[in-house]
């Protein structure tokens, strides 16, 4: 719902749209604008601009756009309302108004009984760990040293070996079969239901929001059944979706400014036993993403520390290279080969040990090193050349000089080659398309490098000048009638509206309006805008001659269209000989005009 545009207007002028920004992401200057990489999409080179003179941002490779307020709203996946307050917040504006936006959270009526249902099962499971038959799982994790806190904490519990008198439970509490169905608990044998994790120990698996959507239920002593036994994937659990301990961990990592990923729950209890709560782990399954846009939202430094042994090093190596590529910073923790986890280590060696081994960090650039003079033997020269050739693409992706020469040192220490023989072979690498990045593409691209057909060029020159002056405006709507290009068409008849409501063009007053509308394309018209607005390309002076000169090309090519439309349409199911007549007719007709 559209609220008062005043309040909009005031929290804009007290809003630095770099420093709402750079409050999710880091920016670099560059000139007069900032740079940063786009969260929008993968994106693994800065390729979104932000305009501190214009108040707005615009990436020009996926082409989301807008003002602070749109930035808030699209990072946060805000109501606008919600985002006015957000920013105001960022940039410590005050205003009674501010109080009245509270927030309100979308309810999907079909995850509702199932959050229910599995909020009354946990409260069961801790119930039963507490109980005389819960005892064997008591003792199994303060055997794992997870005392009362600790249980509390992750809600850890017990389910009992009766799964019929769980599901029973549940029905009394009011949940259907088919709810406890859907959350994935009940398994039917002969048309009775029972817990599936019934006699296990319980591991409560949590969202982003802190819902327990599913579990992992661990096996007491040993037995042919499997060890663990996961939720099945739900409508409320997406494994590749869930970061362990992400809901917890969020707020901490912030003010940490750091963030460890690990392999499972007992490494992220081992940390919270020695005090570090900013970590995760991930839930067994390569990293998706949505585990990226999770740790992206962080903005915070991502610490690797999963298993020593070469598979563990090898998903090091790939998770690594992913978060890099999609411009997150990552630094590693060196296990220098060791197959130790961090509650091994903490159970084995103590506290210190463990403080020690995740503060060990290394780049990403000498883990891969590592990697590979670990794994390859390098006893040939095919073997030194193979390395080379698997190591330059980090070498490409390297852009400090300072750091480029010390890893071309380090190669060559290993190898043999000289440094200046592989600082060839990366010259060369980097003539060849399949060993450069996409920054030269996405140049090819820009909006402003574009070769504009005639009538595309001149109905955007025209709708750049209208965005700049309502003379512009007047002249298109007595002169022009009506652009060619939809999107260009709708931008301008919502100025021609504009203008008779608004004093003056100031570009994030306009998008702002935009912003605070209920059109249903307003997300493609301010990026539209917005790219407009950051082109460098157009005439400073909107004149007469301009604007006449604009009309005439797009009369013309108009014309032009109409004609080869009508042509086209009269050709339509004649036979050649009389297409050919009216072909001729029609290039007669065009030769008659120029004379």
């Amino acid at each position: 719902m559209a609220f008062d545009e005043s309040l909009i207007n005031d929290v804009l002028k007290h809003a630095d749209i770099v420093k709402v920004v750079s409050a999710y992401l880091p920016v670099i200057r560059k000139g007069k604008d900032y740079l940063a990489k786009c969260p929008f999409h993968d994106d693994t080179n800065p390729s979104m601009h932000i305009s501190p003179e214009l108040q707005i941002f615009k990436c020009f490779v996926c082409g989301t756009s807008g003002n602070a307020i749109g930035f808030v709203r699209k990072y946060e996946k805000l109501s606008f309302r919600e985002a006015v307050k957000k920013v105001a917040e960022i940039c410590d504006y005050h205003d009674p108004r501010l109080e009245d936006i509270h927030e309100t959270k979308v309810v999907d009526p079909k995850r509702v009984p199932l959050v229910k249902c599995l909020h009354d099962l946990t409260v069961y499971y801790q119930y039963a760990l507490n109980s005389p038959e819960g005892k064997a799982g008591l003792d199994y994790f303060n055997n794992r040293h997870l005392d009362a806190d600790l249980r509390s904490k992750f809600r850890l519990g017990y389910a009992f070996k009766d799964g019929k008198a769980t599901c029973r439970f549940l029905e009394e509490k009011g949940h259907s079969l088919k709810t406890i169905e859907d959350v994935g608990i009940a398994s039917s044998n002969s048309g009775t239901y029972s817990d599936r994790n019934a006699g296990r120990v319980i591991f409560p698996i949590m969202d982003a929001n802190g819902e327990v959507v599913g579990y992992s239920a661990r096996r007491l002593g040993n037995g042919p059944e499997a060890k663990y036994v996961n939720s099945p994937e739900t409508y409320l659990f997406h494994k590749s979706n869930i970061l362990y301990n992400y809901n917890n961990a969020k707020e901490k990592a912030r003010i940490a400014g750091y963030v460890y990923v690990l392999e499972g729950f007992m490494d992220v209890y081992a940390l919270y036993r020695i005090g570090v709560e900013s970590c995760v782990a991930t839930m067994g399954t390569a990293l998706t993403a949505e585990h990226i846009r999770l740790l992206r939202s962080l903005n915070v430094e991502i610490r690797l520390c999963l298993d020593g042994d070469l598979p563990g090093q090898k998903a090091t190596m790939e998770i690594a290279n992913n978060l890099v590529n999609n411009g997150l910073s990552v630094r590693i923790v060196d296990n220098q080969n060791s197959t130790k986890d961090p509650d091994e280590i903490l159970n084995e060696d103590g506290a210190v040990a463990l403080n020690a081994y995740l503060n060990k960090l290394i780049s990403r650039v000498d883990f891969i090193l590592n990697y590979y003079k670990n794994t390859n033997p390098l006893q040939t020269t095919e073997q030194k050349t193979q390395l080379i050739q698997e190591f330059i693409p980090v070498l490409l992706a390297i852009r400090s000089q300072i750091e480029l020469d010390s890893y071309i040192n380090k190669l060559a220490n290993i190898t043999g080659f000289a440094p200046e023989a592989i600082r060839n072979i990366l010259k060369t690498a980097r003539k060849k398309p399949q060993n450069t990045d996409f920054r030269d593409m996405i140049r090819e691209y820009h909006p402003e490098r574009k070769v504009l057909r005639r009538l595309e060029f001149a109905e955007r020159e025209l709708l750049y000048q209208m965005l700049q002056n309502r003379e512009a405006v007047a002249f298109y709507e007595q002169k022009i009638g009506g652009f060619y290009d939809e999107t260009y068409r709708i931008i301008a008849n919502y100025l021609i509206e504009y203008a008779k409501e608004q004093k003056d063009f100031v570009p994030v007053d306009l998008i702002s309006s935009l912003e605070n509308s209920d059109l249903p394309e307003k997300d493609e018209l301010i990026n539209k805008i917005s790219e407009l607005y950051l082109e460098r390309n157009h005439p400073d002076i909107c004149n007469e001659e301009l604007l006449n000169n604009l009309q005439q090309v797009i009369d013309t090519e108009k014309e032009k269209i109409f004609e080869s439309d009508t042509l086209n349409q009269s050709l339509e199911g004649k036979d050649p000989m009389e297409q050919a007549r009216i072909v001729a007719d029609y290039n007669r007709r065009r030769l008659r005009k120029k004379h």
